[in-house]
């Protein structure tokens, strides 16, 4: 009994001093070299899911439904999924102490696959098809700038809240975008329309893309605020 006991103490004291969040490598907010490289060690553990930080996978990550119409195109998603953002990789990553901002510049390549209804004007083309789309989405790079808050959280410390966040993105290779059925009642015209489509994939993104680009980082978002929430600031940086 006594050595049970004592057991039981020895496991508590090493769960009390353990770094309760093992793969963090606290930086300086000065030293971007550090916050790059804590970065890219986190990214594939964040989008394999932390559940006990209440993060969702993210690789894959699913939607019920995006609307990704233009004002000329009527395009409806369901069934989205997004996988390989895991492989995502940080290109420069910094923390401006002073204005509260954190600024990612992440670079992706990611596939989509789901079903799609569309009708209407895309680029050039009068289009209408219903059924399954892919996308090859190659050399995304996104700059995302994150404007934080501290808030005391219930433990009594504190921690970050995302207070407003907004991204651009460049496409800097060529992506593909693949639309099955199209034209379903005309062979000559879904033949065209797919040759225009199979060279405008970047074109294509740049034009109904937002909507699920959006939803992509909003979600990542999110869990990066549940991250915030379940962690203090003490075990995210040397300067808190």
């Amino acid at each position: 009994m006594i050595q049970y006991s004592l057991w039981v103490v020895c496991v508590f004291c090493i769960l009390v001093n353990a770094d309760p969040v093992s793969f963090i490598n606290k930086c300086k907010a000065d030293d971007d070299k550090c916050i790059k490289e804590t970065t890219r060690v986190v990214i594939p553990k964040f989008t394999d899911g932390l559940p006990e930080y209440n993060v969702e996978t993210l690789d894959p990550v699913f939607f019920k439904n995006i609307d990704s119409s233009s004002p000329t195109l009527k395009l409806l998603l369901d069934n989205v999924t997004v996988k390989n953002l895991k492989k995502c990789i940080p290109k420069s990553v910094r923390r401006d102490a002073q204005k509260a901002k954190l600024y990612l510049k992440i670079q992706c390549d990611a596939t989509l696959d789901g079903h799609y209804d569309m009708n209407g004007r895309l680029l050039i083309l009068s289009i209408s098809g219903n059924g399954k789309i892919h996308v090859d989405l190659r050399k995304a790079v996104f700059d995302i700038e994150i404007d934080l808050m501290d808030k005391k959280g219930k433990d009594g410390k504190n921690h970050w809240q995302v207070k407003s966040w907004k991204y651009t993105y460049e496409l800097n290779d060529k992506s593909t975008v693949y639309f099955e059925n199209l034209l379903s009642g005309n062979p000559a015209l879904a033949e065209a329309a797919k040759n225009v489509i199979a060279e405008s994939g970047n074109e294509i993104i740049r034009e109904v893309g937002s909507p699920v680009l959006k939803a992509v980082i909003g979600r990542i978002i999110e869990n990066i605020l549940h991250f915030f929430r379940a962690v203090p600031i003490e075990d995210l940086t040397l300067d808190n």
